[in-house]
């Protein structure tokens, strides 16, 4: 053999090693990045790193939040459903102090558990309606290895909703979710509804699993997306089910038929104040309302201007409740 069919096969060997070793080096980055996101049971989560980030902050409930939360421990109902794969999940059920066919479906948001509602469950229970808190996928006392980051979740929804219209064909739904749950609620919207959804309201969602993951990826590790996003997300369909392009609140939204509300911070930055007009946009609705709270970062609009955020629900529903 030549000198140079040498020099030229060590370097064919060289280039295999480096692409196999390349490969590798993505696929362990790329189940890094969906254990991080979606993996309760990861050894290093996106929520360990966001709980240290409060606890360094020392951020206090505000006064609202700390009744609504001793009340919804104490007034809480427990109940369950089967989804159609298999995965047992819960929620919490608060039953109207009169008879009433009003129900409010309240759905939490990312590694939340359903009493992070409490202060909107209370709210609505307050206003005459029975309410239902689910847990999401993951979460709380619900089975399921992954967060679906509302995708799946919308399925599940859809299965809380047609418990509610079997054991009260005349209900009258309203889905309200915040953050993760609000992106949730917008899946939801694109679904095939029954009558009785008379109404959806979302409180900071994104537009899509991919439109988040990107911003995070930038922010939390200062990485571009491609290529380890890509590589996450072919993790996330071969583990987890799902593609975070298909997990599109935009693309949902398309498909909406009923009232919509859109609320916002516009200091909002985790899911940024952006994505308000891109949702509402897209939105398909003939009916369709947006609210900004100004100096409200992510989830804290409630809090920031609690008049405003209530007195926008109240007359949004007044009307299309």
């Amino acid at each position: 053999m030549s000198q140079n069919a040498r020099s030229h096969r060590k370097l064919k060997v060289a280039g295999v090693v480096a692409l196999v070793l390349v490969v590798a080096l993505l696929g362990f980055a790329g189940n890094f990045l969906f254990d991080f996101a979606l993996n309760p049971q990861a050894p290093y989560t996106m929520k360990m790193m966001q709980d240290g980030k409060d606890g360094k902050k020392g951020e206090q409930m505000d006064a609202e939040a700390v009744e609504a939360r001793a009340w919804f421990k104490e007034n809480r109902e427990s109940s369950s459903l089967t989804a159609d794969d298999g995965t047992e999940l819960a929620a919490w059920y608060f039953a109207a102090s009169e008879s009433t066919h009003d129900y409010a479906v309240c759905l939490h948001g990312y590694t939340d558990e359903p009493i992070g509602m409490a202060r909107y469950v209370k709210r609505f229970h307050d206003r005459g309606m029975n309410v239902l808190a689910p847990a999401a996928r993951a979460h709380e006392r619900s089975g399921g290895d992954y967060i679906g980051m509302g995708w799946p979740e919308r399925l599940d929804v859809l299965a809380w909703i047609g418990r509610i219209v079997q054991a009260d064909p005349e209900a009258r739904i309203l889905v309200f979710g915040e953050s993760m749950g609000a992106a949730t609620a917008m899946n939801v919207a694109g679904e095939s509804l029954p009558a009785n959804v008379k109404c959806i309201i979302e409180d900071c969602g994104y537009t899509s699993v991919w439109d988040e993951f990107s911003l995070q990826l930038k922010d939390v590790f200062g990485l571009p997306s491609f290529p380890l996003l890509d590589v996450a997300n072919l993790v996330c369909n071969v583990r987890a089910g799902y593609d975070f392009h298909e997990a599109s609140s935009v693309e949902q939204l398309k498909h909406a038929t009923v009232p919509m509300l859109f609320i916002h911070g516009d200091q909002d930055t985790f899911v940024p104040y952006s994505m308000l007009d891109q949702n509402y946009d897209a939105c398909a609705s003939k009916v369709k309302q947006k609210l900004t709270i100004h100096g409200a970062t992510h989830a804290k609009s409630a809090q920031v201007d609690p008049e405003l955020y209530w007195n926008t629900v109240d007359d949004f529903l007044g009307k299309n409740f």
